[in-house]
């Protein structure tokens, strides 16, 4: 199995792209400047010592509002549709348990379950699920971990309650899903499904008295824990996944039988917390920084809001998204040094992600602004590279690089994946380096990296539209909700947004078209009503460039950000000390070296892109596992074990 792919849709697990409207563009920028500062100075005057609240919403009364909420999918098993997923049968019979409502209807669930069910011996599928009814074979290896998170509670909590025909049919499942799990293996560094699949492995094995099954589940689990000491979660900083990883850890450390795996599922979960608090920016309420998969491009939200909800880091009523009834399966709280973690500026985070070179992440975080980047690509093509995160409203607009092929630099287009949809954007050749408040991301675009499907090729920087002042060389650009608009930055030009008191200056030092000419580079507004900006180098469209010859096209994205910056004088004066810092550039796409001048120093990369990519970081990346301004947690947190 593919570690990078995909184990839900975006459907499932993404949220909405928000929607903000403006009438008055100046008013916007008004209130946008008041909201920002006052979040500023409600962070600045937060008391440190006192602990986030708990949601104190029982698991019975979760439940409940799942049932209720989820009435139109139990009126259409009657007659179900394509579109029906394996996983939500169980997910929504757990919440039925859970409230102690409607037995009568599990015999129905349970029945088209099996119906979903690989029972042929000979399949590689066999004991796994489709995972839509649509489907004429196990298409997502997957679905037989997400379900049996709600098969094996089922059989642990709440047989008894199971009327006794249904019980049969889930006994019957639960027995040929443990071969399912058995089957399906997965790299230690596929995050979310390792835990998942170590877990269920682990509990129907207890409950069913398969002791191989168990041990096998321990054993999964033994191993994602050494390669999280060794390297740090792989899907590092997901909005979604770390949603994903922490309901597996609460259900292994509240219900496995043995203290190891208690104890290590107990160790890597404050980890993980630990990882969120260091990569919280309270000034938007949201994980910032670069993540490894995302499915909300330009908020960058996604279902860990179930957990951030559940422990009280977000306020506002709980989801009623069914799978809330796996989170909800532990009492347990991060600890309270964890919002006090959160709320420490300057705070400077770097992480590893993998045992490869170049597999690392670095997020400085200031109290207006944040700025990250991965060194390497997760080369999920649901990745965000290099991010710049805003104070302000959680739903507006960060700032994000994507390789886009499809035209679609807001992640809004869905293609086909397997039995999902996706919005992939490219994979090309990625490396990064960041000293503190200055990072630099180059992207190479060799033929294998443009697929056949490929209708253009750019490298885009996303921004919110909403700003305070926005800056192209010397002229000041005014773009507004009801007109599109271009602006051509000319070679060497600083294009700069400012938003409340933190601004991020973007320069271009290289860029080449596919046939490796200087590509142009392109301030664009297209109308769209998400309200985000493009800064794009336009590489070309694709079409002989497909062949396996030497890399030509790509480009270098060089972005500082400043803070504190609360007026128009301090702002231009900020970005003229940047349009005067030197970039030097030497090669070409096959051998580049560029080093530009931080403001606290060198960052540079030096790259050869052939058949085996190497690169050269400078800063070089420290051995650490999660730092947070010095300190790594990595071993305080997993070494005992």
């Amino acid at each position: 199995m593919n570690q990078n792919a995909d184990s839900t849709s975006g459907e499932e697990l993404g949220t909405p792209c928000a929607r903000l409207d403006f009438t008055h563009y100046a008013a916007g920028r008004l209130m946008a400047t008041i909201r920002v500062c006052l979040l500023v100075a409600a962070v600045a005057s937060l008391n440190l010592a006192a602990p986030l609240p708990a949601s104190g919403i029982p698991l019975s009364g979760i439940a409940s509002n799942c049932v209720v909420a989820n009435e139109g999918f139990w009126r259409s098993c009657a007659h179900p549709t394509g579109g029906l997923s394996a996983r939500t049968l169980f997910a929504y019979a757990l919440a039925l348990c859970e409230a102690k409502q409607h037995p009568e209807r599990l015999d129905r669930l349970f029945e088209l379950a099996a119906e979903m069910q690989d029972r042929n011996p000979a399949s590689r599928g066999y004991g796994n699920f489709h995972w839509y009814r649509r489907d004429t074979a196990v298409l997502d290896f997957n679905a037989v971990d997400f379900c049996m998170r709600g098969g094996t509670l089922l059989w642990i909590k709440h047989r008894e309650f199971i009327p006794a025909s249904a019980r049969a049919r889930l006994h019957d499942l639960l027995v040929l899903s443990t071969t399912g799990c058995l089957k399906h293996k997965v790299a230690e560094s596929y995050s979310n499904i390792a835990i998942m699949n170590a877990g269920d492995l682990i509990l129907l094995g207890e409950t069913l008295g398969h002791p191989e099954a168990a041990a096998e589940g321990y054993g999964r689990l033994d191993r994602v824990f050494h390669y999280t000491c060794q390297a740090g979660f792989h899907e590092f900083v997901s909005p979604t996944y770390t949603g994903v990883d922490l309901d597996g850890l609460g259900m292994i450390a509240e219900f496995c039988q043995q203290e190891k795996g208690r104890s290590q599922a107990r160790a890597l979960r404050e980890f993980l917390w630990t990882d969120i608090a260091a990569n919280w920016f309270p000034p938007s309420q949201r994980l910032a920084g670069a993540h490894s998969r995302t499915y909300d491009f330009l908020r960058g939200l996604g279902y860990l809001d179930v957990q951030l909800m559940l422990n009280g880091w977000l306020n506002g009523p709980a989801t009623h998204d069914v799978d809330i009834i796996y989170g909800a399966q532990s009492d347990w709280r991060p600890p309270a040094k964890l919002p006090v973690l959160a709320r420490e500026f300057p705070r400077l985070v770097r992480q590893t992600w993998g045992k490869d070179p170049g597999q690392f992440r670095t997020h400085y975080l200031l109290a207006d602004i944040t700025l990250s980047c991965s060194a390497r690509s997760y080369g999920g093509r649901m990745d965000m590279p290099l991010t710049v995160d805003f104070a302000g409203e959680r739903d507006s607009v960060r700032g994000y690089f994507i390789a886009d092929g499809r035209d679609d630099p807001f992640g809004q287009k869905k293609i086909p994946a397997g039995p999902h949809e996706k919005t992939f954007h490219l994979d090309p050749l990625w490396f990064a380096a960041q000293r503190e408040t200055d990072a630099l991301g180059l992207v190479v675009y060799r033929g294998r990296d443009v697929p056949t499907n490929a209708i253009t090729v750019q490298s885009i920087f996303v921004l919110p539209l909403e700003a305070d002042a926005l800056r192209v060389g010397d002229r000041t650009v005014h773009f507004t909700r009801l007109v599109p608009g271009r602006e051509v930055v000319k070679p060497g030009e600083v294009v700069a947004l400012r938003r409340g008191t933190g601004a991020v200056a973007v320069q271009i030092p290289w860029g080449c078209d596919l046939q490796g000419a200087p590509a142009s580079t392109v301030l664009i507004y297209d109308g769209n009503k998400s309200g985000a900006i493009c800064l794009t180098v336009a590489h070309g469209q694709p079409g002989l460039e497909r062949s396996a010859g030497p890399a030509k096209a790509g480009a270098a994205f060089w972005l500082r950000i400043g803070s504190g910056l609360a007026d128009e004088k301090k702002f231009s004066a900020w970005v003229n000390d940047f349009a005067k810092a030197r970039a030097e550039v030497n090669g070409t796409a096959e051998a580049l070296k560029i080093q530009v001048a931080g403001s606290s120093g060198p960052v540079a990369l030096q790259v050869h892109t052939g058949d085996k990519p190497a690169v050269t970081f400078t800063p070089p990346q420290p051995p650490v596992v999660l730092e947070i301004n010095g300190v790594d947690y990595g071993p305080r947190i997993l070494g005992s074990l």
